[in-house]
C-alpha cells in the first residue's frame, strides 16, 4: 500500500477527520462560521479559580480562559470499580474514529466503555480480564466500533456493536518464548493503524526483542534482540508509521529506527523525559518532549534528529513543574497539548508559574503561539513532600481530531475526604474552527 506523506498525509487527514457535519463542540461546524471565541493567549500567569466540585454531565466554563468543561464520570452514579477513574494516558486517543464512543481506565485497572455526549457508563470491558497485561486499547481509524488490544503475545481486535474478540495475529510464532508483546502503556501505532511497534518480553516480563508488525500484510517486517544500550521504557510508532521511537529507562536520549531496524538515530541529549510523537504543519513526523538537560518543551525531527526549542520550562519560579505531552490531535497538525502537574503549595523558595496545573496547546515551530485553555484543578500532593497521587497528574489526552481533551482531576481533594488515587474524568470542548481563529 502506498503511504501518504507531507501534504499528502495532511489532505488525507482534512478528509478524514474534518468533513462537512463533523461533530465539534456542541453539534455541526459550519467551516465559515465567525470566530466569535474569546482566546487567551501567551505566558501571563493567572491565579487558579476557586471552582466548586462540579457536577456530572454538566458543561461549565473555565473563568480564566473562556473553554467549557465537563465532568464525564462520577463514581457516586457510574458505579466502576476502583477509587477513580481517567483515560488511559495522554499518548492514546480514548475516543473512537468519529467520536460517539470513548474508553477509559479504572485505576485500579478496570476498563470502561462511556458515550462521550451523554456521559453515560456504556458497560465494562470484560474482555481484557483474560489478559496478564495492560490491554492498551487502540481504536481503529476507520471502523467506529472496532478497537484493537494486546492479550498476552497477541494482538487483539474487538467490535463493539457484537462483543466479539477475534485474534490479529500471535507474535509467539515470530518470536521463541514470547509471551507477552506491549509498548510500555506509552506508545501508539501509526495513524491509519497499519504499523505497530512493540517490545516482546518471556514470560518472566524479560526482553526478547523489539518488532515492527504490518497489519495489512500480517508479518513482521522488521525486528532487533540485542545492542539496546540501555533497559527499554517504551516503544512506538510515528503518526506516518515510518519510524519505531524507543524510549529508555535511565539513557539521556530516545532513539529511532526505520521499520526494518537498518538505521538509527540518537535524538538530542535530554529527549528521554516525557513525550509524544506529532505532525508539524507541514506533515514532518517529530517528537515532542521535555528536554532535562536544557529545561525546554522542545521537538526533533525523526529524519534528521534537529531540534528545536519551543518554550522554556519556568523552573526558576517553581521547580515543582511535571509535564505530559500529548500530540493526537493529526488533524490539527502543528500543534500539541501540554498539561502540567505538581503539588497544591509550592514547595519552599518556589512560587506560582504561568504553566502550573494547566492545559495549553504549543505550536510546533520556533517562537510558537501558546493558547492557554485551562486549570486542571488536579494536584499530586497537598505539600511537595507529601503522598503522591499519581493519577492525578492529569494526563490530559486530545483526541485525533482536535476537538476535545481529556484528563484526571481530583479537584483539589485528598485523603481521608476521598480514597487514595482518586480522579474522575473531565473534558473540555474546543471552540468551533479554533485552528482558524487563533489569533496570529
Amino acid at each position: 500500500m502506498r503511504r501518504p506523506t507531507g501534504i499528502g498525509l495532511i489532505a488525507l487527514l482534512a478528509t478524514a477527520f474534518l468533513a462537512p457535519g463533523s461533530m465539534c463542540a456542541f453539534g455541526a461546524t459550519d467551516p465559515a462560521a465567525g470566530c466569535d471565541f474569546s482566546f487567551v493567549m501567551g505566558t501571563t500567569s493567572y491565579a487558579v479559580p476557586n471552582l466548586a466540585l462540579p457536577r456530572k454531565g454538566v458543561i461549565f466554563a473555565d473563568p480564566t480562559f473562556h473553554t467549557y468543561l465537563v465532568r464525564v464520570t462520577d463514581k457516586a452514579i457510574d458505579g466502576y470499580l476502583g477509587p477513580g477513574i481517567e483515560n488511559e494516558y495522554a499518548k492514546a486517543d480514548p475516543e473512537n474514529s468519529d467520536g460517539t464512543l470513548l474508553i477509559l481506565r479504572g485505576n485500579a485497572g478496570a476498563w470502561y466503555l462511556y458515550n462521550p455526549f451523554t456521559y453515560r457508563k456504556l458497560r465494562r470491558l470484560s474482555a481484557f480480564d483474560a489478559c496478564g497485561q495492560e490491554p492498551e486499547p487502540r481504536w481503529d481509524r476507520e471502523d467506529r466500533s472496532v478497537f484493537f488490544y494486546l492479550c498476552n503475545a497477541r494482538l487483539r481486535r474487538y467490535d463493539t456493536d457484537t462483543g466479539r474478540s477475534t485474534a490479529v495475529h500471535d507474535f509467539a510464532a515470530d518470536v521463541a518464548g514470547a509471551a507477552y508483546v506491549t509498548t510500555g502503556s506509552e506508545g501508539d501505532a501509526s495513524l491509519d493503524r497499519q504499523y505497530w511497534c512493540f517490545m516482546v518480553k518471556d514470560a518472566k516480563w524479560r526482553l526478547l526483542s523489539v518488532l515492527v508488525y504490518d497489519r495489512a500484510a500480517n508479518r513482521v517486517v522488521g525486528q532487533k534482540r540485542t545492542g539496546f544500550p540501555d533497559s527499554l521504557n517504551w516503544v512506538g510508532m510515528d503518526t506516518s508509521g515510518t519510524h519505531c521511537v524507543v524510549g529508555y529507562d535511565s539513557l539521556s536520549y530516545t532513539q529511532v529506527f526505520s521499520r526494518n531496524f537498518r538505521t538509527r538515530l540518537n535524538l538530542p541529549a535530554g529527549s528521554n523525559a516525557h513525550g509524544d510523537v506529532a505532525l508539524t504543519r507541514d506533515g514532518r513526523d517529530v517528537f515532542v518532549y521535555q528536554n532535562n538537560a536544557t529545561d525546554y518543551i522542545a521537538m526533533a525531527d525523526l529524519v534528521t534528529g534537529a531540534e528545536t526549542p519551543l518554550v522554556r520550562i519556568p523552573f526558576q519560579v517553581n521547580v515543582d513543574i511535571g509535564l505530559h505531552i500529548s500530540g493526537n490531535a493529526a488533524a490539527t497538525p502543528g500543534w500539541a497539548l501540554m498539561s502540567t502537574f505538581g503539588s497544591k503549595r509550592p514547595p519552599a523558595g518556589s512560587r506560582r508559574s504561568w504553566m502550573d496545573t494547566q492545559l495549553f496547546m504549543l505550536e510546533l515551530k520556533r517562537s510558537p503561539r501558546i493558547w492557554r485553555l485551562a486549570h486542571t484543578q488536579s494536584y499530586t500532593s497537598l505539600d511537595y513532600s507529601g503522598e503522591q497521587d499519581y493519577f492525578a497528574e492529569a494526563f490530559a489526552a486530545i483526541n485525533t481530531r482536535g476537538t476535545r481533551i481529556y484528563f484526571g482531576s481530583n479537584w483539589g481533594r485528598f485523603p481521608p475526604a476521598v480514597p487514595a488515587d482518586y480522579t474522575e474524568t473531565y473534558a473540555v470542548i474546543l471552540p468551533d474552527n479554533w485552528v482558524t481563529c487563533l489569533p496570529k
